[in-house]
């Protein structure tokens, strides 16, 4: 009796694992990352509007809508700004956004 017990407490953190496993997975989206840089063309209610360059392996530069994985950014960000972001292979959703500061007029020489 103690055998069993000690199994099917075994069984159940194995099936734990693979669940937590599988939940971390689907959080970094589908597929392989890349890196988009690009200008914020529009921002609208659930999605920015991105002028981007080339996503290496990915994606040819073009401009398109992409929704976000955080929809406060949106609230935060605007036209003009330059961002870089996070893509997966298949998903069209930006994750990770951070907004990439101007330089300054001295940096540029």
């Amino acid at each position: 009796m103690r055998a069993h017990r000690i199994l099917h407490f075994f069984a159940v953190l194995f099936a734990v694992a693979c669940l937590l496993g599988t939940s971390a997975t689907a959080q970094q989206g589908k597929g392989k990352s890349h890196t988009l840089e690009g200008k914020v063309e529009g921002v609208q209610a659930d999605r920015l509007t991105v002028n981007h360059g080339k996503v290496e392996g990915y994606m040819d530069a073009m401009t398109m809508p992409y929704k976000v994985d955080k929809p406060d950014l949106l609230k935060q960000v605007k036209v003009g700004d330059r961002i870089t972001a996070t893509v997966y292979d298949g998903d069209y959703t930006l994750y990770d956004v951070h907004v990439v500061p101007p330089q300054s007029k001295d940096k540029k020489k």
